[in-house]
Parts: C-alpha cells; structure tokens; sequence
C-alpha cells in the first residue's frame, strides 16, 4: 500500500528550497542518465558489468539503475535469488540475507 503525501509551503523560503532540491536532484540524475544510458543495450546485462563499463563502484550503480528504473527508463528482470537463512532455532529468516542478482536493459517497445 503506497500512501500519497501532499506538501505545502508555509513560508516563500521553503517552497524555492523545495524548488531548489528538485532542481538538484533533476541535474543530479541527468548526470547519472548520461553516463548510464549509453553502456544499456537492448539485450540483458548484470548490473556488475555496467558498473565496471561505467568505472563505478557496482553498489553506486545499481542505485543508479534503481532509480532509473522507478521513472521507466530500464528494464529489470532477477535472474538468481538466493531467500534469507532462516535463525538457528529455524523460526524467522534473518533480515537483509537475502541476496539476488538483476540484469538490466533498455525498454522494449511492444508492438
């Protein structure tokens, strides 16, 4: 369940704040979208390999292409997921265990 918050501006000063940080963040991710963009394929790629493509370290990419992902600009797909382990008495799975690999590619067009 996604909940939508709507935010006001009490004061001019926080609005050209908040107006600032879009901004911000718009130049920040155009940046990474230009480097990234044009080591994606049409065919499937691990985000390893696009990180060691782009010179980055494979964390800071693969946030990158989370992010790109979230505004429609890659594909993902999990090719190998490993679940969490489950504790010694076997209850509950540990938490943050869980480990997958992504591959990523540039949208299909479907016709």
């Amino acid at each position: 369940m996604t909940s939508a918050t709507t935010w006001t501006c009490v004061s001019p000063n926080e609005c050209a704040a908040a107006q600032t940080g879009d901004a911000r963040r718009a130049v920040f991710q155009a940046g990474w979208d230009a480097r990234l963009l044009p080591l994606l394929t049409p065919q499937w790629q691990s985000s390893s390999v696009i990180a060691t493509a782009a010179g980055e370290k494979p964390a800071k990419v693969l946030e990158r292409l989370k992010d790109m992902l979230d505004r429609h600009l890659v594909e993902r797909r999990v090719v190998k997921a490993v679940p969490s382990k489950p504790t010694k008495s076997g209850k509950r799975p540990r938490i943050h265990t869980a480990k997958f690999e992504a591959h990523f590619r540039l949208p299909q067009s479907e016709t």
